[in-house]
């Protein structure tokens, strides 16, 4: 599979998420709306990839990938010969700081500060520099009030373009007419390294890599028209600075996403009323409906009602207990839709001891 067919255009990434989920909670809708089901969205914190000390709550983000003036000349040389222009690498990389700095911003565990008039200088490439020298962290940290250093220590890109056509099909007026569809392919790939610094215990906290790919098609009558039709360079490398930015952010700080869940709203005409509770958000009253019917005679209607009270307290944040109703159901009651569950409520608690870690 190739990189274009892997990644889409960063600028859309939120969209494209937002568009997966839907497509995603349609098909669960399909598939299982003859068991009875529905379908909903719940939001949920998870936790960061890696651990941060607890102590480390304000940080303070800065730029160091930029070439020191001895490295200037290489960079030139270098954006004259891809065609990337000299800036590109250097607009990119604030894009980055800006993708990593936004995931911050939205997530409750630091207070962030970029400050505007600082200026340290990296390799300008994608090899580290030798770590900042701890007197200079710790000045930075004290300006700022902050706990830790977050730098953007390497920042590259290479862009590289490619043609592809195929056959294809299209229907006029009833006739299957062959046509060729031609494709221009940019390939852009990031590499973006990060480091943490602790100034107290003279400490690098994380030291960490990103590299990705992302791809853009244009699509043309001929081949000239179908590079006409890519999006600008330059403009694809900041996107995908971006992106890179934002994936640092997920390794660091824990985030809200969206999750499709599922609950039962026939099999019972209680059922039916609880449905309108759910997209009312009136939870109370969506658990006192199914409670009525946890222990009913009828062990379909049971179990159904046991699932619902599991995906209600998972809502209210009650992990165990609807960890205990997702169980019930399928032990006591045999659904078997409740077994899936049980496996995401577990993954769900086990997250939830992370985040209590990194929350503290």
């Amino acid at each position: 599979m190739t990189l274009l067919e892997k990644f889409k255009n960063c600028k859309d990434l939120i969209m494209k998420h937002t568009s997966i989920l839907t497509i995603v909670l349609i098909a669960i809708s399909l598939i299982v709306g003859s068991c009875g089901t529905s379908s909903l969205s719940v939001q949920i914190l998870v936790p960061a990839e890696i651990t941060v000390p607890s102590n480390l709550k304000k940080i303070v983000v800065i730029n160091r990938s930029l070439p020191a003036k001895e490295a200037r000349v290489n960079n030139i040389v270098e954006g004259v010969l891809t065609g990337e222009g000299i800036q590109v690498d250097r607009e990119a990389s604030y894009k980055c700081l800006d993708g990593m700095a936004n995931v911050i911003v939205n997530s409750p565990r630091y207070e962030i500060v970029v400050p505007q008039n600082l200026d340290l200088r990296g390799t300008g490439t994608s090899v580290f520099p030798e770590p900042l020298e701890w007197k200079t962290v710790a000045e930075i940290c004290k300006e700022n009030g902050a706990d830790a250093l977050v730098a953007l220590e390497t920042f590259d890109s290479n862009s590289g373009l490619r043609y592809e056509s195929q056959e294809k099909t299209k229907t006029v007026n009833n006739q299957t007419i062959k046509y060729i569809e031609h494709m221009a392919l940019m390939d852009i790939d990031i590499e973006a390294g990060w480091r943490i610094y602790d100034p107290a215990k003279k400490e690098i906290i994380d030291q960490n890599k990103f590299i990705d790919g992302q791809g853009w098609k244009g699509v043309g009558e001929n081949k000239d028209n179908a590079f006409k039709n890519l999006p600008a360079k330059r403009a694809c490398i900041s996107d995908a600075g971006y992106y890179a930015g934002q994936q640092y952010g997920y390794r660091i700080s824990p985030v809200w996403v969206w999750v499709p869940r599922s609950y039962y709203s026939r099999g019972h005409d209680d059922f039916k009323d609880a449905k309108y509770k759910a997209r009312a958000k009136e939870w109370d009253r969506f658990a006192e409906i199914c409670q009525r019917h946890v222990a009913d005679a009828d062990m379909k209607i049971a179990g159904r009602a046991c699932y619902n009270m599991a995906l209600v307290n998972e809502i209210q944040g009650n992990l165990e207990t609807a960890l205990e109703w997702a169980t019930k159901a399928y032990s006591d009651f045999h659904l078997k839709n409740a077994r899936d569950y049980i496996n995401n409520l577990k993954d769900r608690i086990y997250d939830q001891q992370k985040l209590e870690k990194q929350l503290e």
